[in-house]
């Protein structure tokens, strides 16, 4: 069963691409949303490095603005987008109901 990720963990690369992916949201934008480099962000997502504690945390406060749900599940974290802010152009988001 999903728990609510706590409120300042990190999150891991995979959720990040996943949100945003969701979301509908360039690299670039997340980048300027968060204040961090887009190379950053790329590498991270790709798991190449890992940033900084400041920097994980503002992604993630980034993500969450936008509408990103995270979640502990089986000690992973799992990610839902809330379907009243995705992006319309994104499957997930027709899949709700979104036109």
């Amino acid at each position: 069963m999903a728990v609510p990720l706590s409120p300042g963990l990190p999150i891991d690369g995979v959720a990040c691409r996943g949100a945003r992916a969701m979301l509908g949201v360039s690299q670039l934008a997340l980048a300027e949303a968060a204040d961090c480099g887009r190379n950053l962000l790329n590498d991270f997502e790709n798991g190449v490095r890992v940033p900084r504690v400041g920097n994980a945390v503002r992604i993630r406060e980034a993500l969450e603005e936008l509408g990103a749900l995270f979640m502990e599940c089986r000690g992973r974290v799992a990610v839902g987008v809330d379907p009243e802010v995705a992006s319309k152009r994104t499957p997930r988001a027709r899949s709700l109901g979104g036109s």
